[in-house]
């Protein structure tokens, strides 16, 4: 059996590590092109449903026109808390 010749063995490796460089290549072309589509698709989430925590100007406004309630002047109320010098309420 006869060995391969050195300049055989030189050109394999040379193909071998190319085929190596081309994968390696390829899997960083498909992290990159992953991490972008998660990223564009976050960004179009949040640009279509707002962030999380905001309120709308619709929202707000109903809120505000729900909890508006008529104030009554300090001549009309009474008090309820004990009267501390004499101990009676």
């Amino acid at each position: 059996m006869s060995s391969p010749s050195p300049s055989d063995r030189a050109a394999r490796g040379r193909a071998l590590l190319a085929a190596r460089a081309r994968r390696i290549a390829l899997l960083r072309r498909r992290v990159v092109a992953a991490t972008l589509a998660t990223f564009v698709l976050a960004w179009g989430a949040i640009a279509w449903h707002g962030s999380l925590g905001a309120t709308s100007d619709a929202a707000t406004a109903r809120v505000s026109s729900a909890t508006a309630t008529p104030t009554a002047s300090s001549d009309d109320t009474t008090s309820t808390a004990p009267d501390l010098t004499t101990g009676q309420s």
